[in-house]
């Protein structure tokens, strides 16, 4: 069985097992063959690993192009991860493994990838990805066909609890014990600890799918268990509610006992100009009400683009220049040769560093955006991460402002500029993404963490009352 099996694995050809659904598809293995499958919930076998195998030696992936993962481990430390990636491989006493169990196995060398630079992830192939289905019309089609439970979740250790949700069938500050009967400590071995999340995510790693007719929720509210059944809602559209929702301009609003402005920024964009005059019109507005203190909610945010960085950053930052970085170094390949044309085939491989002509060692500001007179408050998470972990790092680094809550992630701020991410063939997990570029950002500690000034930790009994306790905390200080 080993054999054969690891014989159809070289040579591109995955196996398959499925659960009812009343279509059927055809998936597309990565050597052009094609295999019907009944239904469109279904899973990816993979293969026992890390075995040594008719000679080839087992190892770990490598990831070349990033400048400081493909080095990241001694032979020391690669020797003990590898010892209990084996470890976890033989507790599971299987010849072949799911998607799902694939990545339990190697979460000892992820999760140490992923602390290195938070940008690197290791997700599984979507379905609908057209690494898998090499039809339009399949991924049209199961993009429409999608549903999800309407709602958005905390993680908070061990615990999922609703956070927002568009069916009133749900309410903020349930607590999930399961969906569709697996419970929600077994599907939080399979993801990264995010702090905000959705069903359909959790799903798509347990499963390999997240493609079913209906969904069965159990919940625990107010002491007491229940359990809910519903089609949901159509996946794309539930999202973008979702998302809708936490928009800037339907989150501003103040807490006047508390003296202060609350401002929401889930995201940063490509043109960040109207994001600019909505936040600065928000806080001339609070100003104007005789309120001195001014919230930033940026727990959700994991990035996006740098986009007028200097606009914003002058709203709060009255400094004439701003120091932003010391230095940058870019890992030479192929495609960072597309982006730096100082790079010369004699450096691929190599990490070299940027000339200063080709990043922002510092901004000068612009006086005219500053609104003076204001207390800010920055509220952080370990899900603010990328331009956002900049953002907030920048105001605390300049004295502009404190942040509240709980520290960012290790190296929030160290690495950037992604490229696309590859399959791990012949599996079906693959690289969000692969970082190439590692900066020397300004900033008050050297141990790759952003502290918040005012420690206010996740604590999931809190969450379950259905207020947002950590914002709380905050205004009950203020008050």
């Amino acid at each position: 069985m080993k054999t054969i099996l690891f014989a159809l694995l070289l040579s591109g050809i995955a196996s398959i097992s499925y659960a009812q659904a009343p279509t059927q598809d055809t998936l597309h293995s990565t050597s052009g063959r094609s295999v019907s499958i009944p239904g469109r919930c279904f899973a990816m076998l993979d293969y026992k690993l890390p075995r040594t195998h008719v000679g080839l030696e087992r190892n770990l992936h490598r990831v070349p192009r990033h400048p400081g993962l493909d080095s990241l481990l001694s032979p020391a430390e690669k020797a003990e991860v590898l010892a209990e990636i084996n470890a976890r491989c033989d507790a599971l006493g299987k010849d072949s493994l799911l998607t799902s169990d694939l990545f339990w196995v190697m979460r000892p060398y992820y999760d140490r990838l992923h602390h290195e630079d938070p940008h690197y992830r290791i997700t599984p192939v979507p379905y609908g990805d057209s690494r898998v289905y090499t039809k339009k019309s399949d991924q049209r089609r199961l993009s429409r066909e999608l549903r999800m439970p309407a709602f958005s979740l905390l993680q908070i250790n061990d615990t999922l609890v609703v956070d927002r949700s568009l069916d009133p069938q749900f309410r903020r500050g349930d607590r999930v014990a399961a969906i569709n009967g697996a419970a929600a400590a077994d599907y939080l071995k399979y993801g990264y600890d995010d702090r905000h999340t959705i069903p359909t995510s959790l799903m798509n790693r347990y499963f390999y799918s997240q493609a079913v007719e209906r969904f069965r929720i159990d919940l625990e509210r107010d002491g007491e268990m229940l359990t809910v059944e519903t089609a949901g809602q159509p996946a794309r559209k539930a999202i973008f509610a979702l998302n809708k929702a936490e928009e800037t301009d339907a989150n501003i609003r103040t807490y006047a006992d508390a003296g202060a402005g609350y401002i929401a920024i889930p995201a940063f964009f490509p043109n960040n100009s109207r994001l600019i005059r909505i936040v600065r019109k928000a806080i001339v507005d609070f100003k104007k009400q005789g309120l001195r203190n001014v919230i930033l909610d940026l727990r959700r945010n994991p990035g996006g683009n740098g986009h007028a960085f200097d606009e914003l950053l002058s709203i709060f930052i009255d400094k004439p220049v701003v120091d932003y970085c010391t230095g940058q170094r870019v890992k030479a390949s192929k495609e960072a040769m597309l982006y730096y044309d100082f790079l010369t085939e004699e450096q691929a491989g190599r990490t070299v560093e940027l000339p200063e002509t080709e990043y922002v060692r510092s901004f000068e500001t612009n006086p005219e955006m500053h609104v003076g007179g204001m207390r800010c408050y920055v509220l952080v998470s370990r899900d603010t991460g990328s331009i956002a972990a900049s953002f907030v790092n920048m105001l605390q680094y300049h004295g502009a402002a404190q942040l509240a809550g709980e520290p960012l992630r290790h190296n929030a701020l160290k690495y950037g500029e992604v490229l696309e991410g590859r399959t791990l063939h012949p599996s079906q997990l693959a690289e969000s993404c692969v970082s190439m570029v590692e900066i020397d950002e300004c900033t008050r500690r050297d141990d790759g963490y952003v502290v918040p000034d005012i420690a206010i930790p996740c604590v999931a009994a809190e969450y379950l009352t259905g207020c947002d306790a950590v914002l709380e905390k905050l205004l009950d200080r203020l008050r």
